[in-house]
């Protein structure tokens, strides 16, 4: 379903649309194959909106009305599965190697390109990450304080204003923001914080359609999976130590003393 998924987020970056608008398409990424089937009535439920709002973002997207988006998705889901659509059951596994897949092509992409050279060359560099996305924020921020002289981390939403404020203060700092779903309102406040004070500001999350998009210098994309109890997030570590390992080559002498300095007092945390 990639390329139909691609589609559809591609024709929605073309028009502008109300965050109403952006939440249904959102929505509707993580319902193909099946969404190309169904009726704006059953649309809206999902959605949580109103039906005339999902007619509306048919005449958004340029179409005359909502039988006419509904054949152009449906034309894009058939093009892209070599299986027949109806009844198929996408497992967790396969979820996640489609979500690696579009991982693939944002990597090999200009915006991750721009993010290295911001990242690499921030000091110091702020991390953030609340709620669901302070594991993300505490494990780049554990091995980027072997590549990089400053990292401060935050994953406390009652000090992140201060740690946004402290990084533009001590010098030519960057902001990377974890902020995947369901996006704290810190997370948010953060990043625009950070863009008001000058900060150059990273942010990865799970859709291009994100409402706070056009806050970020750099947006950077990984999907999550959503087929069990609680989201995966294994595009976003796959993203994290690709940005890891990037950032590590932009500077391959420091990256090699900073590493010899940390292995110098390995043994001092292992027990033998």
């Amino acid at each position: 379903m990639a390329r139909a998924e691609d589609w559809l987020l591609a024709l929605a970056q073309q028009h502008r649309l109300s965050p109403t608008q952006r939440q249904i398409v959102q929505r509707m990424l993580g319902l193909f194959p099946d969404v190309a089937f169904k009726s704006t009535i059953e649309i809206a439920e999902l959605a949580g909106v109103s039906q005339p709002t999902v007619t509306r973002l048919a005449t958004a997207l340029g179409f005359a009305g909502f039988p006419e988006f509904r054949a152009a998705l449906r034309d894009a889901v058939l093009s892209s599965s070599p299986v027949p659509v109806s009844g198929r059951e996408t497992s967790f596994v396969d979820q996640e190697l489609a979500n690696l897949e579009s991982l693939r092509r944002s990597v090999a992409g200009e915006p991750f390109k721009q993010a290295v050279t911001l990242l690499a060359g921030a000091a110091p560099l702020g991390v953030i990450g609340l709620r669901a996305s302070a594991a993300l924020a505490d494990y780049f921020g554990y091995f980027a304080r072997r590549l990089i002289p400053s990292v401060q981390v935050c994953t406390d939403a009652s000090t992140v204003d201060d740690t946004v404020l402290q990084v533009r203060q001590q010098g030519d700092g960057a902001l990377l923001a974890f902020a995947m779903p369901r996006y704290p309102a810190g997370t948010v406040a953060a990043i625009r914080l950070a863009r008001s004070l000058g900060l150059a500001t990273v942010v990865v999350t799970d859709t291009a359609l994100a409402p706070f998009a056009d806050d970020a210098d750099v947006l950077l994309v990984a999907p999550v999976g959503t087929e069990l109890v609680f989201d995966s997030h294994a595009a976003v570590v796959v993203l994290a130590i690709s940005l890891l390992d990037a950032i590590a080559r932009t500077a391959p002498e420091r990256t090699q003393q900073r590493l010899e300095a940390h292995e110098s007092l390995v043994d001092r945390w292992i027990q033998p």
